[in-house]
């Protein structure tokens, strides 16, 4: 493990017991592990040039899901957030700024659902406000900490992202009720749900190193196709 590469995980930034706190899934860590890596969840520091100091250490990167984005960050139009809030600026920002560090050093990327999301959005692209109520015959996409639910997704045959998963047809789960609407510049759309939803997205001719999913592999441990987004993400930080 002494060699292992380091990768970093870009955590959530909430509010509890009346103070900000950094948290992520503990599988996201237990997926690194597995894939021999050696994860380590970030923090946000106060000086802006200390995010290339991060990105000069860390050999990988695993952009987490996590709530909506703010519609201003895409120009989205008001909807009901159901009690929820949005992802907090100062995590869009991070986000942003470590996505941004790792692309300009060709260092690998796995981007997870509202990291996918991210993406586009930083891409000029725009999202779905609410898939259900917006994408004609949408099927279930579970919701934002709702239950988990399962469907297939199709894999463009000439993807990188079929080459790492060894499938073109792989079941995936699904918890979001956002999703790319407009699909961002410099983008491809290498994966749909059966209604037509994007569900993976890579950059345009190879010209930066990440996977973006809509799915949540780190909760499909259980699962050896889907562990090998964090394999390819370890292995790729090797280098």
């Amino acid at each position: 493990m002494a060699n292992s590469p380091l990768i970093g995980i870009a955590p959530g930034y909430f509010i509890k017991e009346n103070a900000y706190w950094h948290m992520t899934r503990e599988a996201y860590s237990q997926c690194v592990w597995k894939a021999d890596g050696f994860p380590l969840v970030l923090t946000y520091p106060e000086k802006e040039d200390h995010v290339s100091d991060i990105a000069d250490q860390l050999n990988g990167l695993i952009l987490t899901g996590g709530p909506d984005l703010p519609i201003d960050v895409y120009g989205g139009s008001s909807y009901d957030l159901k009690g929820e809030e949005p992802m907090h600026p100062a995590r869009v920002s991070f986000d942003r700024k470590i996505l941004d560090a790792f692309i300009k050093r060709n260092k690998p990327v796995l981007a997870v659902c509202a990291g996918l999301q991210l993406i586009n959005v930083m891409n000029g692209g725009t999202l779905y406000e609410d898939v259900p109520s917006q994408l004609k015959g949408a099927l279930d996409h579970g919701d934002y900490k709702g239950p988990v639910v399962n469907h297939s997704a199709e894999i463009d045959p000439s993807s990188l992202l079929r080459n790492v998963l060894g499938s073109s047809c792989p079941t995936v789960n699904s918890t979001h009720h956002q999703g790319i609407r407009d699909l961002g510049k410099n983008l491809i759309p290498v994966a749909y749900a059966p209604d037509g939803l994007i569900e993976a997205v890579e950059p345009i001719n190879g010209e930066a190193k990440f996977l973006a999913v809509q799915w949540h592999p780190e909760q499909m441990q259980h699962d050896e196709i889907q562990m090998k987004l964090f394999e390819w993400l370890v292995e790729e930080a090797a280098v």
